[in-house]
């Protein structure tokens, strides 16, 4: 793989030995002492815009534009985010806390996509109009990965603003100031 035109195995995700699972406790908070940007990922539905928190979101590729992300699939939101064709991703900043905490609280799921706070488009997914930056395309395909599902989404437009972002960090929202 030096010349990166393959892979080592057949399959690139072959397990060539077994080995033991980490202790599922030990592994979350070992993953909670990972600091991560957030960001809300939102769709349109015949019944209405559809989104939910992440902080599992990487930049995949910059030629072709690409990020992925993660959906826990006991997630209210995950049926409709895998069904649909084009999504929004909306990177936080540290003045949209409160609006992180909406989206993380099933009981505040009736104050999401205020008209106020979300652009909405004919033919497009609803972006949060303070995003620190927005990504929005169709999605590419969609992976099993256990418990959640990750999806790739090819990006076909992009805006930034300038601002301090919000951090996840051991299981709380942080700014870096």
């Amino acid at each position: 793989m030096a010349d990166g035109s393959g892979l080592n195995s057949p399959t690139a995700c072959e397990v060539v030995r077994l080995w033991p699972q980490a202790e599922p406790q030990a592994f979350r908070d070992g993953m909670a002492r990972l600091a991560s940007g957030v960001a809300i990922v939102a769709c349109e539905t015949p019944a209405g815009p559809r989104g939910l928190l992440v902080t599992s979101l990487t930049g995949l590729s910059t030629e072709p534009p690409r990020l992925l992300f993660c959906v826990r699939k006991a997630a209210a939101s995950h049926a409709a985010l895998i069904a649909a064709e084009a999504v929004s991703v909306s990177l936080l900043n540290a003045a949209d806390r409160e609006e992180a905490e909406r989206f993380c609280t099933p009981e505040r799921a009736a104050e999401r996509f205020d008209p106020a706070r979300w652009s909405f488009e004919p033919a497009a997914p609803p972006e949060l109009r303070s995003a620190l930056a927005a990504f929005v395309g169709p999605v590419r395909c969609r992976i099993d990965a256990g418990t959640h599902t990750i999806i790739i989404l090819d990006v076909s437009s992009a805006r930034v603003d300038e601002a301090d972002p919000l951090v996840y960090f051991a299981r709380r929202f942080e700014t870096l100031a």
